[in-house]
């Protein structure tokens, strides 16, 4: 995602998210009436975003989502794994700086991943564009805060479905923590399509995987983290 959007049109995406999010607080529950065909088990009337502004991530460190990568360390130390799959890996820092020591692969798209082969050249990348998800096998597959960039998230919920993992650590902002409960879109973060609560974030997952645990991070943001298998677990 390496597009890089112009000041004044990046005011105006911000200004009409602004002015739209104000307008459907104050409807309220008659944004029923506006509902999009497909809410991907979020709240009736909620507005999700038609269009976003591209998002680089090549530049950040650990400022985000840092609790989510700890998270999965956490994990893969206590199964003894040692594969990480990280699908939507932005500049890969945090994968790199938390499991370099391990057998790792990064999934992005392809310019990210064209930059990714440039400054790790020893590591394993792959672009979303070519990547067979069937072919690939780990312990642990991350995937922090991409879902809400992903303008159908089933597809890539299917995509990481098709992967042979044993754990699948995922996240996304917590919408009721940040915009309150109130909120019917849509989101603040111009590059975000939608954002969920916790019970429609558990709800909307469990239809792919059986949710093990559900934690809410206060990192830099409030962030909903599942941690998920493919198999017949308890939920909690």
């Amino acid at each position: 995602m390496m597009l890089k959007v112009k000041p004044g049109k990046h005011r105006v995406f911000v200004l009409r998210r602004m002015i739209l999010s104000r307008m459907y607080r104050l409807l309220g529950p008659l944004n029923i009436r506006f509902q999009h065909k497909k809410i991907y088990c979020i709240k009736a009337g909620y507005h999700h975003a038609d269009h976003v502004e591209n998002f680089d991530d090549r530049f950040n460190k650990d400022e985000w989502q840092r609790s989510v990568y700890e998270l999965a360390s956490r994990q893969l130390q206590k199964t003894g794994g040692k594969t990480v799959v990280d699908a939507g890996c932005g500049s890969a820092y945090k994968l790199m700086d938390m499991f370099g020591s391990c057998d790792t692969t990064g999934i992005e798209l392809e310019d990210t991943y064209r930059w990714l082969l440039e400054k790790y050249p020893s590591k394993k990348w792959l672009s979303f564009e070519q990547a067979d998800p069937s072919q690939l096998e780990c312990d642990i597959l991350i995937c922090s805060d991409v879902i809400e960039h992903i303008k159908n998230p089933d597809g890539m919920m299917d995509f990481l479905k098709r992967i042979h993992f044993k754990w699948l650590v995922i996240s996304t902002p917590e919408r009721n923590s940040v915009r309150g409960i109130k909120d019917f879109g849509p989101p603040e973060n111009t590059s975000h399509y939608r954002e969920w609560n916790k019970e429609e974030f558990k709800m909307y997952v469990s239809k792919w995987f059986q949710v093990h645990e559900q934690i809410i991070s206060q990192d830099k943001s409030i962030t909903q983290i599942l941690i998920c298998n493919l198999h017949a677990i308890a939920v909690q």
